[in-house]
């Protein structure tokens, strides 16, 4: 199918990231430039006789929760290729997103920060051209840039296609999100198959967005994975919810049946994204660059299937959304096999990537840690944040204005160790969990334990006010037809 929505970065654009002002560093708020010794260790990596740097293929598999996966343990065949993978690198077991959806998630992945840093939010809609992104970073390496995505939350008019070479957006021309990443895969491994032959190395990253509401598998995948019988007209409804509004609004209502029906439906879905990841793998793999490849897959977060009663992913900062899969495969760095435990989370990518690549950097120019480290990097806690949900109260607004949007307009942060969960709500109420106890997050002890709440929440502020200026980022409305039809699809606006 002929590409869409290509983006070429202007080289004036690109070259505009080395040359700002030296005293404007991460620390300061700004985000902006490279540090000196970064900009040493872009240029070390061109010195004659280095050994090659490994390509990069980063895959985030949208909305994909890390228990619905094989790999992690889900009892039926979902992610055969993805444990092949593990089989073949490290599977962490404690990974965890930066927020319960799409844009702030992949601005994280991104640059390795947090939403308070980098400031793509539900309430501006867009990733600030002064953040420096992981593509921007290898670009000016030498790395050849590439990206296909399917989700339109991260389109270039977002901000989300700085320092690709081509950013091409599937699913503006395909019809839904199957035939987008169908598309994606298509175009991702023509593209290894001409890029193998070259000398240059690459980085190739891909949005997949089958796994998303509405979940629409086909039937063949569905039965093979749940062959019992479901009632026909009931799974065709369920087959038509597109999030969690109409649900919250009172349009519809669930029971224990419906959420068995969503969680096989999904898990269909979650296999036929696994399938086309296969067919990536094996071009890797025939074009013999493989093992000379850093591949990822992570997500960018997970899904409700009626926990708290709950379905879709926005307004949850439990377990369900925010723990996400990530498997790494690269021989030279992670031996075969390997599962970690130590808790990790998306800032941890970039740090990752530019040590592995053998790009020099200064570790406070990153939230996250390198996973590469001689010493595993885990972190004593983690956090996720969302702003208000401002697309979400417009909708809402509008279908239901009978509904409350006072009960939804609230900022969220999450805390989380190994063992608590601590979430925030800029109304002053809090919940906390013991994730050993009970790791389905349903005893709230926050007035059972305030003394462990007030502790946690201490440490939440004391990281807050180690964060910094944020950029000042204008909102982005959402003006462009077709983006508006696929948001519109997926359940985000009315």
């Amino acid at each position: 199918m002929p590409e869409s929505a290509e983006l070429h970065t202007p080289e004036s654009k690109r070259r505009a990231k080395l040359t700002r002002a030296p005293g404007l560093g991460i620390r300061a708020g700004l985000l902006v430039g490279l540090s000196a010794g970064l900009l040493a260790g872009l240029l070390a990596c061109d010195a004659p006789g280095q050994d090659p740097r490994p390509n990069v293929v980063l895959i985030v598999l949208d909305t994909t929760r890390a228990d619905i996966l094989s790999a992690y343990g889900y009892p039926k065949p979902t992610s055969p290729n993805l444990a092949k993978i593990a089989e073949e690198g490290v599977l962490f077991r404690q990974a965890m997103s930066t927020d319960f959806w799409t844009l702030p998630a992949h601005a994280s992945l991104f640059t390795g920060q947090y939403p308070t840093r980098h400031q793509a939010t539900s309430e501006t809609n867009r990733l600030d051209d002064r953040v420096t992104t992981l593509a921007e970073y290898l670009n000016e390496a030498g790395y050849r840039t590439r990206a296909y995505v399917s989700n339109a939350w991260i389109g270039a008019e977002r901000g989300f296609g700085q320092g690709f070479e081509t950013y091409v957006e599937t699913w503006q021309s395909a019809p839904g999100d199957y035939e987008s990443d169908r598309a994606a895969i298509a175009g991702a491994r023509d593209w290894v198959e001409a890029r193998a032959k070259k000398d240059e190395p690459f980085f190739l990253f891909l949005n997949l967005n089958s796994a998303h509401m509405p979940y629409s598998p086909d039937v063949s995948t569905l039965v093979e994975l749940s062959p019992q019988p479901m009632p026909i007209e009931r799974t065709r409804k369920l087959r038509r919810i597109k999030g969690m509004w109409a649900h919250l609004g009172g349009e519809y209502a669930l029971e224990d049946l419906d959420f068995e029906i969503l969680e096989n439906l999904y898990a269909a879905e979650v296999a036929m994204v696994d399938q086309l990841v296969g067919k990536l793998i094996r071009t890797l793999e025939t074009s013999e660059v493989l093992d000379e490849t850093l591949l990822i897959v992570t997500a960018d977060h997970g899904e409700n299937l009626g926990e708290h009663g709950m379905v879709d992913h926005l307004l949850s900062m439990y377990d369900t959304t925010i723990r996400i899969p990530l498997i790494l495969r690269h021989p030279g760095t992670f031996p075969a096999g390997e599962e970690r435990d130590e808790l990790v989370s998306l800032v941890d990518l970039v740090p990752t990537v530019l040590e592995i690549c053998g790009l020099k950097r200064d570790a406070d120019e990153f939230a996250g840690r390198s996973l590469a480290s001689a010493e595993p990097p885990g972190h004593e806690f983690v956090v996720a944040e969302n702003g208000r949900p401002i697309n979400g109260i417009d909708l809402m607004r509008k279908s239901f204005p009978d509904f409350d949007t006072q009960s939804i307009d609230h900022r969220m942060k999450m805390l989380r160790t190994r063992q608590h969960k601590l979430i925030w709500y800029d109304d002053d109420r809090i919940e906390l969990y013991d994730l050993a106890a009970d790791p389905g997050e349903t005893h709230d002890l926050a007035e059972e334990n305030p003394e462990l709440a007030r502790e946690l929440l201490q440490k939440l502020e004391d990281w807050a006010d180690t964060q910094g200026t944020p950029i000042q980022t204008k909102p982005l409305e959402i003006t462009d037809p077709a983006t508006q039809e696929r948001l519109r699809a997926l359940g985000y606006i009315e």
